[in-house]
C-alpha cells in the first residue's frame, strides 16, 4: 500500500462491502473477508473506520425514523441483541427504502409515477395535470367539485373553467382552489409549495387564506398558515413538465432533493454541512446521473452509486 492510492476509493470499497454484509446475503468468509480487508494497512483501517462511522448515521435517517418496530416479545431478549436487530431494521430501510419511499396512500391511489417517470393524465373536464416522478396521487370528481388528493410529489395542473364546480387540490390538511389557471403544487413529507404561472389560486391553510395571481409562489406546513408569498418568474415554474431542471442559486440540499425523485431508491447526502452550498446550473430531467457527474465536477464533492444507494460526500 502507498501513499498514491486515493483513500476515497478505499472508503467506497468499504461501503459496498458493508452493503454486503448487511444484506443478508452474507456468509462467515465474506465477514473474514472484510476483516482481513480492514487489516491490510492503516489506510484500509481507516477507510473502514469512516465508512463504518457513515453506516453508523444511517438509523438517523427519516427513512429509519419512519420505522416502527414490532411489539416486543414476552421474551425479554438481551438489550445487545435488541440494539443489534434494531440496527439490522433500520439499514436495511435505508438501503432496500425504493418500495417504501411511498405513503401507505400508494396502495389505494387513482395514480403512481416511479422515480424518474413522468405522466400526463387527461381528466374528464378538460382538465391536464403532468405528474413529476415518485408522486401519488388521487381523483375525486363529484356534482359539485373537482377534487384533487395529492398524497406525495409533485403535479402541475391546467384547469378547464366551470364556475358550478371548483377545481381544488388538497394537500398537508390544505386546500388550493383553481381559478381558471395553471398552477404547480410540489409536497415533500408535511411541506406544500405552491407556484402560480397563469391565472389565480385561492390557498387556505391553519385557517388562514392566501390569493395567488401567476409569477408569485408560497410555501405552507400541514396545519400551519401559508408563508409571504414571493415572486417567481412563471418561466421557471414546473420545468421539469419540459424536461429541464433550472437551478439558480439553490442550496445543494434543495437539488439533491429534486434529483432524488428521478434516481431509484435513497440519495443521502453525508454531510449536511454541505446543504447550504449554492448551487446553479440546468440539467436533463431524463438524465439525473449526469447532473450529479456535474456535481461532481464542479463541485468539492464525491458520488459513490451502490444499488438503491448514492451517497454524496465531501471530497477530501
Amino acid at each position: 500500500m502507498t501513499d498514491s492510492v486515493d483513500p476515497s476509493d478505499l472508503e467506497d470499497q468499504a461501503i459496498e462491502m458493508l452493503v454486503h454484509l448487511h444484506s443478508g446475503r452474507a456468509t462467515t468468509a465474506d465477514h473474514l473477508a472484510y476483516d482481513n480487508w480492514c487489516q491490510r494497512s492503516a489506510f484500509h483501517a481507516h477507510a473502514a473506520s469512516r465508512a463504518e462511522a457513515l453506516w453508523g448515521a444511517f438509523p438517523l435517517t427519516q427513512k429509519a425514523r419512519q420505522f416502527v418496530a414490532p411489539p416486543p416479545e414476552k421474551r425479554r431478549k438481551p438489550a445487545r441483541a435488541l440494539w443489534a436487530a434494531g440496527m439490522a431494521a433500520c439499514v436495511a430501510i435505508v438501503v432496500f427504502s425504493a418500495a417504501l419511499q411511498r405513503p401507505w396512500s400508494a396502495l389505494y391511489a387513482d395514480h403512481v409515477t416511479d422515480p424518474g417517470e413522468r405522466r400526463e393524465l387527461r381528466l374528464e373536464d378538460g382538465s391536464r395535470l403532468w405528474m413529476n416522478g415518485d408522486t401519488v396521487l388521487s381523483v375525486n370528481y363529484s356534482h359539485n367539485q373537482r377534487g384533487i388528493t395529492l398524497y406525495q410529489g409533485e403535479a402541475l395542473f391546467e384547469v378547464a373553467k366551470d364556475s358550478s364546480r371548483p377545481f381544488i387540490v388538497h394537500a398537508a390538511q390544505g386546500d388550493v382552489q383553481a381559478i381558471g389557471t395553471r398552477f404547480d403544487v410540489d409536497q415533500r413529507g408535511d411541506k406544500v409549495t405552491v407556484q402560480v404561472s397563469e391565472g389565480i389560486v385561492q390557498l387556505s391553510s391553519g385557517g388562514e387564506t392566501l390569493r395567488l395571481p401567476a409569477g408569485q409562489s408560497t410555501a405552507y406546513r400541514q396545519g400551519l398558515a401559508p408563508q409571504m408569498a414571493v415572486e417567481v418568474d412563471v418561466q421557471d415554474v414546473a420545468t421539469w413538465q419540459r424536461g429541464k431542471l433550472i437551478f439558480n442559486a439553490r442550496p445543494l440540499g434543495e437539488v439533491l432533493a429534486e434529483l432524488d425523485r428521478y434516481i431509484p431508491g435513497v440519495l443521502y447526502l453525508t454531510d449536511e454541512t454541505l446543504a447550504a452550498r449554492r448551487i446553479s446550473g440546468t440539467f436533463e430531467v431524463d438524465d439525473p446521473h449526469a447532473a450529479l457527474n456535474a456535481l461532481e465536477q464542479t463541485q468539492p464533492l464525491r458520488i459513490t452509486r451502490l444499488p438503491l444507494l448514492t451517497l454524496v460526500r465531501p471530497k477530501r
